[in-house]
């Protein structure tokens, strides 16, 4: 990373040369975040393919970013672990075009600052425009919350009752 160039700059540029190393293997990347669990740096990778993902799908693409991020300078903690995996029934949603993709689905939102003292919300996605998720929450109704907002985000799995003969 050069030296005049912002930290979030270079993690960006990780997260691009991920993208594009998961992409050429064949898979689609889903997404990837840098995050901090019980002191410990995690940088988890998701992919996903039409026919789903296995563990060797998940081994090939570690070994190769394993060696593609030693081989360049990705401006991550100096010790990381790599977790590189399905995005699984409760996919992250990552990027807003995420929400556009799963209009009608149920998501769990987590929020940087409290809406209406909460800081969780629960809903179906109706739309996203303009920077915005238009959540239909039960007891809530509408409402309306800027993609900035959004802390983390991911699909609420919901078992199908099967219906009566």
């Amino acid at each position: 990373m050069a030296m005049d160039e912002h930290p979030a700059a270079g993690i960006r540029s990780v997260h691009e040369s991920i993208r594009v190393m998961v992409e050429n293997s064949g898979y689609e990347y889903v997404g990837s975040e840098l995050a901090t669990e019980e002191g410990h740096s995690v940088l988890s990778v998701y992919i996903d393919s039409l026919g789903g993902i296995n563990v060797k799908d998940c081994e090939i693409v570690s070994r190769r970013l394993g060696k593609m991020l030693d081989e360049i300078d990705p401006g991550l903690p100096e010790r990381y672990f790599l977790e590189v995996s399905s995005p699984g029934v409760e996919r992250p949603l990552l990027v807003f075009s995420d929400y556009l993709r799963f209009a009608g689905k149920k998501v769990r939102l987590k929020l940087k600052d409290p809406l209406d003292e909460r800081r969780t919300l629960v809903g179906i996605i109706d739309n996203a425009v303009d920077g915005e998720i238009v959540l239909q929450e039960e007891e809530a109704g509408s409402i309306v919350i800027s993609f900035d907002r959004i802390l983390k985000a991911n699909l609420v799995f919901e078992l199908k009752k099967p219906e009566k003969p």
